[in-house]
């Protein structure tokens, strides 16, 4: 076996155009799974970040049947705001911060026209601690004002669709009415504390953010919640987080995280998982289609050669191994080649990362490719086994010539 080895890499030597082409192929496969790999699993970490981070939360407690009626948001199923189950929240071990927050629908009008809104009040200190990159929503201190704030307990903030409907500005006042926990109707009026810039198109058109205290009045709802969201010091830890929160608030409350309260999110993070998936099958079927073609191209143009080595006395097992050996160094050269490509390339690009803004959002937010080690490991070991199995059909074809027959090929 050790004979073999240097005759396997002569061999490849000869033709140094087709053994490049195909080693370019395998090097080019690999890098790209390997860089594909690391930028989709930044760009998920980006989508799941702004969902902990800029919205849901990692967990969020509600009554028991909240979500259910979550398009109802029926104010009835609320929840005590109460020092003690913010005690018990807060105390859960893994939990770093909770959030009070209402949700509610209602009326926006400026005296002559009015439309319907989706409401959310938040706890001005809290929210931020929950959801820090809530503030990216509104550019501080710029024409969009400043978001909600325990100085100004009647100040919301308006998307930037539905401000624009009413050509209300920073400072401006609208009414807010809505209808309260009891069935009244109420109306406060609320001053335009900011514009958003970062939410999605419906939220752009519909929500107004408002101080917890604000919603409390309106609604007639003092001491009452219809949501609290958490953070958690560590996001792997949120399944156990939310187990022991489950345990501490017992039936009467529903624990969810982030995935169950969006899960278009969690659909759609699974589904860049399978596209990935079918790209690196279409990429190292392309390999192995290249590599079949060379050990197919290197029998035919080797066939007195080959029969040589069988006149001489080499083994025909050991022509199949040679022509083996042969295609797992194009893998394993193609394969190493690529990894380190494709990590090199990936972990360049994350020092500064990629902006892309998504659909509806002004917010630019930096993807940066997180390569894994064991994804280029894997790309390495498949490059190399793929090789093997291309390999295998040309293999046998020589091994099976007939000697005689070989030496009288022109």
């Amino acid at each position: 076996m050790s004979n073999l080895i240097p005759l396997a890499f002569r061999s490849l030597m000869r033709n140094r155009r087709r053994s490049g082409i195909t080693l370019a192929a395998i090097t080019i496969g690999v890098a790209v799974v390997v860089f594909a790999n690391g930028f989709a699993t930044g760009f998920v970490g980006v989508m799941i970040g702004q969902a902990i981070n800029g919205r849901a939360g990692a967990i969020q407690v509600h009554a028991k049947g909240y979500l259910d009626a979550n398009e109802a948001a029926p104010l009835k199923l609320d929840m005590p705001h109460t020092p003690e189950l913010l005690a018990t929240l807060r105390t859960t071990p893994g939990v770093t911060a909770v959030a009070p927050r209402i949700r509610f629908g209602g009326m926006v009008n400026n005296g002559q026209r009015s439309t319907m809104m989706l409401g959310q009040a938040v706890d001005p200190v809290e929210e931020f601690r929950v959801c820090p990159d809530r503030k990216a929503e509104v550019e501080e201190g710029g024409p969009g004002g400043h978001h909600v704030s325990a100085s100004d307990p009647y100040g919301g903030v308006l998307g930037g669709e539905l401000a624009a409907s009413f050509n209300v500005r920073v400072g401006d006042s609208l009414t807010i009415t809505a209808g309260g926990r009891e069935g009244g109707i109420n109306a406060l009026d609320l001053s335009i504390r900011g514009v958003t810039r970062g939410a999605g198109m419906m939220e752009s058109k519909r929500l107004a953010t408002v101080p917890l205290g604000f919603a409390q009045e309106l609604l007639q709802m003092k001491g009452r919640v219809t949501e609290y969201a958490i953070a958690v010091a560590d996001k792997r830890d949120i399944p156990q987080v939310a187990a022991a929160l489950r345990t501490r608030l017992g039936p009467e409350y529903e624990v969810s995280t982030w995935e169950d309260v969006m899960p278009f999110l969690r659909d759609a993070v699974q589904r860049m998982k399978v596209i990935l998936g079918g790209i690196s099958g279409v990429l190292f079927v392309i390999v192995i289609f290249g590599v079949v073609n060379t050990m197919l191209m290197s029998v035919f143009e080797r066939v007195r050669e080959i029969g040589t080595m069988l006149a001489v006395g080499m083994r025909r097992r050991q022509v199949q191994w040679l022509f083996l050996l042969e295609a797992a160094a194009l893998g394993m050269v193609g394969g190493s080649v690529g990894a380190f490509l494709g990590f090199v390339g990936s972990i360049a690009l994350a020092v500064n990362g990629v902006r892309i803004s998504p659909p509806g959002s002004t917010i630019l937010y930096a993807v940066r490719p997180e390569p894994a080690a064991w994804v280029a490991l894997l790309a390495v070991a498949v490059a190399v086994v793929g090789a093997l199995l291309a390999a295998l059909y040309p293999a046998r074809k020589a091994s099976r010539m007939d000697p005689v027959e070989a030496l009288r090929t022109l």
